[in-house]
């Protein structure tokens, strides 16, 4: 398979797409933790007694306003590195399948 030439313009877009990716896995990563720290570890010291109710509840409810932001980022990101990857991929490789 014969790669076309990158140009510049094609290097700028490479650099975009791969920025998308490192975002995308960033807000993956935080948003998982986040969710496990929300739904695993605040329940389980309330569980044992480690942390009152009250005060589980209070930092509970700001972690599902981040849950909720970084699952939409995956999302947003997730749409928008793939409509960069195919728009810029069959331009490298002219043809994908042999």
């Amino acid at each position: 398979m014969q790669l076309s030439e990158l140009s510049e313009a094609d290097w700028v877009r490479l650099s975009e797409l791969v920025a998308h990716l490192w975002f995308f896995a960033a807000a993956m990563i935080v948003t998982g933790l986040t969710y496990m720290l929300a739904h695993a570890m605040i329940p389980s010291l309330m569980d044992t007694g480690d942390l009152p109710a009250a005060v589980a509840r209070r930092m509970r409810a700001p972690l599902y306003l981040i849950v909720a932001m970084g699952s939409t980022a995956v999302v947003v990101l997730g749409i928008k590195g793939t409509l960069l990857a195919l728009d810029i991929l069959p331009e490298i490789y002219p043809r994908l399948a042999i």
